[in-house]
């Protein structure tokens, strides 16, 4: 199956636009550090277990921090037979606004 690409500066304004839910496939360390704003933790580990439980009636926007993992990830999530977009660049690309949490 195959999957679109966009830069990971687009990926509010998609989200928005499709009602898309942005995933971040870093470790849980890495996501509680900062992500961007909306995201999900779905980390790779699992993604490769195919222990993922979002729903398939909503788009993916998946993103790591350098845009190498999300293209694998990508393929996977697609093979499991969601719809999926994959941001290039990844979050050392980005350049808004960062959450973090306690």
């Amino acid at each position: 199956m195959a999957f679109e690409y966009i830069n990971i500066r687009q990926i509010i304004p998609t989200a928005l636009s499709r009602d898309a839910i942005i995933v971040d496939i870093r470790t849980p360390e890495r996501f509680h550090k900062g992500h961007i704003p909306m995201s999900v933790n779905l980390p790779m580990e699992l993604i490769k277990n195919k222990q993922v439980s979002l729903p398939k009636t909503r788009t993916l926007i998946v993103y790591c921090d350098t845009g190498g993992a999300s293209t694998q990830a990508s393929r996977l999530l697609s093979e499991m037979g969601y719809t999926v977009i994959n941001c290039v660049g990844g979050l050392k690309s980005y350049n808004g606004s960062i959450t973090s949490l306690p």
